[in-house]
């Protein structure tokens, strides 16, 4: 009897300390935790946006005016040494309103060019006209000597519908100056622009006296021409973008060649080009090449 006593006490022993380890085991798990109140907004967060899409950070220059490229585009010296720079919407109208030598100051943003990150454009969003001239420049409003302007300047131009930067040597006439690119030789006698390639290709230049009449020029340019060909004036669209501004562009084409007519003024002083095109392979570059370089002239 005793000993059914005892293992009935062992017994209970046994089953109280299971059922105290159960409750202890209970009271120690670690209990559950609600996620964070952001959790799901960072598991579906959207990745990062690259530089591109993202602000760019503006930047702040000053410098001197050289000219316009093209409508978009336009080169200023900085530091001494000229820059191209690509300009907004917003700046376009007050860029063609600048001459050459005048004192600028600009913001800007840079990024990289699709495709080839080691090149940078820079484009302008703000331009503003500060102190007139450049102080060093001598003469008047729109005049400068060669000593005046860089030897060298490197111009945006499109070829084949890629944009490219050229370099291009100062040239003189007897009362203007401007840039030729390598492959055209500048006759300051004839006050002619020739391809090396083929001397056929030029274009004749004629400074204008201040008190010319477009009308009657306009009416000699069309007898002229129609010896070539059957004389065509073109307006907005229709002409090339660097040459948009011109007060006259009239184009004749002939069998062999195709001759164009330019009235433009830079800086208030007229000027007519005269413009030559054999029907070869050499066409498509000499256009864009020769348009780039006389929108460079300068009035001395």
């Amino acid at each position: 009897m005793i000993r059914h006593k005892k293992w009935l006490i062992s017994a209970l022993v046994a089953v109280l300390a299971l059922s105290l380890a159960a409750c202890s085991g209970k009271n120690n798990a670690p209990e559950k935790t609600a996620p964070p109140a952001n959790q799901a907004d960072t598991d579906h967060a959207e990745p990062n946006r690259n530089d591109s899409e993202t602000s760019m950070e503006a930047k702040q220059g000053k410098g001197v005016w050289v000219g316009l490229i093209d409508n978009h585009s336009a080169e200023i010296q900085v530091d001494g040494s000229p820059e191209a720079f690509q300009l907004n919407q917003d700046v376009q109208e007050l860029a063609a309103g600048l001459k050459p030598e005048e004192s600028v100051e600009f913001e800007y943003v840079e990024e990289k060019v699709e495709g080839d990150d080691s090149l940078i454009q820079k484009t302008i969003t703000k331009l503003a006209k500060t102190g007139g001239e450049n102080p060093s420049k001598s003469g008047s409003a729109g005049q400068a000597s060669a000593g005046d302007l860089p030897a060298e300047r490197t111009i945006e131009v499109e070829l084949e519908g890629m944009k490219e930067g050229r370099t291009a040597k100062l040239v003189e006439g007897s009362d203007y100056a401007l840039y030729a690119f390598d492959g055209f030789t500048f006759d300051a006698k004839e006050n002619k622009l020739k391809m090396d390639y083929d001397n056929d290709y030029f274009v004749e230049i004629v400074k204008l006296p201040s008190d010319y009449s477009l009308d009657q020029i306009t009416a000699e340019a069309k007898q002229e021409m129609a010896e070539t060909g059957k004389v065509e004036e073109r307006k907005g669209e229709q002409i090339h973008a660097s040459m948009r501004d011109a007060s006259l562009f009239l184009v004749a084409g002939g069998e062999k060649v195709t001759k164009e007519y330019i009235l433009k003024e830079v800086d208030g002083q007229g000027y007519v080009f005269k413009i030559n095109m054999p029907h070869g392979e050499a066409s498509e570059g000499f256009g864009p090449l020769a348009f780039a370089s006389l929108n460079t002239i300068v009035n001395r």
